[in-house]
Order: structure tokens, then C-alpha cells, then sequence
């Protein structure tokens, strides 16, 4: 009875076999991290999650009160924005909503929850993170080096490309309103093999004065997407 279930067995698992994908392409690692700056840069916007864990990352010099704890929100090409950002205050966590739209940008207050336009190049500004010519995609293009693909990993349901190299940390400094460098980083993307598309990136950020490094992970969701992003008014 064995013998006759054999090759029918032995069918099922070959069938099974076929139906697999296969796996993407070994591509140099630099290719693959080119192709993702190029998506990016073509893409008409993206749902954005960052994450910090680590020292603090202050929101508000000189004053330094206020702590960086996440960010959540959308981009719109070329030059709109807007998120909801978790902060942690002496006594109080909350969140913050912030807009920004090319060089200017509002935020929440804090106490009041009233908005205000902030000064320029202060704070976290999620449109000059992501801006073609001085965010990530200029990041992704011009200051990795010592990349390797370490393979592929599932992410999500998803098998991905996973790259590591470091960053040299001044443009992520400027970048980041001074929350991230500019000492270098290492930086670890997944990125889908298919399409090219971005899909998370993680910042190592040594600390001298901290026994574990700042960790920065940020993913990248519903390319394409585009949202209305108007200034705001106070009601």
C-alpha cells in the first residue's frame, strides 16, 4: 500500500516545489541601493513610520526639554508633509502635529495645542528628510559606502533584498534637524527586489556617553499614495 502511494506523493511535493518563487537575482549591493534612491525619487508619495530608541534626541534646542519618541504621517512630492510626532516632556508624553510645505512649516504647540509656524531649518521637519537633493534619497546615493548584501529576508509576508553599509553622518545631521550624526551611522535597508521600493531602514547611531547605541527605524508604506496637504488654521 506504501509503494502505491509513493509516486503520487512524490508528485504532490514536486508540484508544490514548482509553484515557489524564485529567488531575486544576486545584484551588487551598491545597484540595488541606487535603484532604491531611484524609486523614491520617482514616486508621488508614501505613508512614513520613524521610530527612535536610545538617548534622548531633543526637538527643541537650546532649550533641550523636549524628547523625539516616534513620527508617523505622509509625503507628497515634491515638497509636502505632514505627521503626528510623540514627544516626551519633563511630566508629559504627547503628541505634536506637524506640516510642513517646502521651507515652512507649523507644529502644535506642546501646552496649547494651538498651531505655530516655527522658525526656519528648526526641529523635525519631515519634507527635508525626504527631499530629492539633501534627504534620505541624496543619503542612499552619495554617502554609503562598505555596502554587502547580506541575502534576503521576510519582512511582512514579503521576501526582501537586505543591504548593510555605513553613512557618513553630516548630511543626516543637517537633514534630521540635528537629531541624527554626525558622527557616521550604519544603515541596514530591506528593499523589495521586484520594484526597488524602500521598505524600512534602520540607523545605528553609536552614543560615547551611552553603553548601547540610538537605534532610528523608519518603514515605508503605500507608495504612490498622494494626500491634500494645505497650511493650517487655527479654528
Amino acid at each position: 500500500m506504501v509503494k502505491q502511494f509513493a509516486p503520487a506523493l512524490w508528485l504532490i511535493l514536486l508540484s508544490i516545489t514548482a509553484c515557489r518563487p524564485a529567488p531575486p537575482p544576486d545584484l551588487p549591493p551598491a545597484d540595488i541601493v541606487q535603484n532604491a534612491a531611484r524609486q523614491m525619487e520617482g514616486t508621488a508619495g508614501f505613508h512614513f513610520l520613524i521610530e527612535r530608541v536610545g538617548a534622548p534626541a531633543y526637538v527643541d534646542p537650546p532649550d533641550n526639554t523636549v524628547v523625539f519618541r516616534l513620527a508617523e504621517g505622509d509625503y507628497t512630492a515634491p515638497d509636502r508633509a505632514q505627521a503626528v510626532v510623540r514627544v516626551i516632556a519633563p511630566g508629559l508624553v504627547t503628541d505634536v502635529s506637524v506640516i510642513s510645505i517646502d521651507e515652512l512649516q507649523w507644529q502644535t504647540n506642546v501646552l496649547t495645542g494651538q498651531w505655530e509656524e516655527l522658525p526656519p531649518n528648526w526641529g523635525f521637519n519631515p519634507t527635508v528628510l525626504f527631499d530629492s537633493e539633501v534627504g534620505l534619497q541624496a543619503v542612499l546615493r552619495q554617502d554609503m559606502s562598505d555596502m554587502r548584501l547580506l541575502g534576503t529576508e521576510k519582512l511582512d509576508d514579503a521576501l526582501l533584498y537586505k543591504v548593510t553599509g555605513s553613512a557618513t553622518g553630516e548630511r543626516l545631521y543637517e537633514m534630521s534637524g540635528w537629531l541624527i550624526g554626525p558622527q557616521p551611522v550604519t544603515v541596514t535597508l530591506w528593499i523589495r527586489p521586484e520594484t526597488f521600493a524602500l521598505v524600512q531602514a534602520e540607523v545605528v547611531e553609536p552614543e560615547p556617553d551611552a553603553e548601547e547605541p540610538s537605534v532610528w527605524l523608519v518603514s515605508f508604506s503605500q507608495f504612490g499614495q498622494t494626500v491634500t496637504i494645505e497650511p493650517p488654521f487655527d479654528e
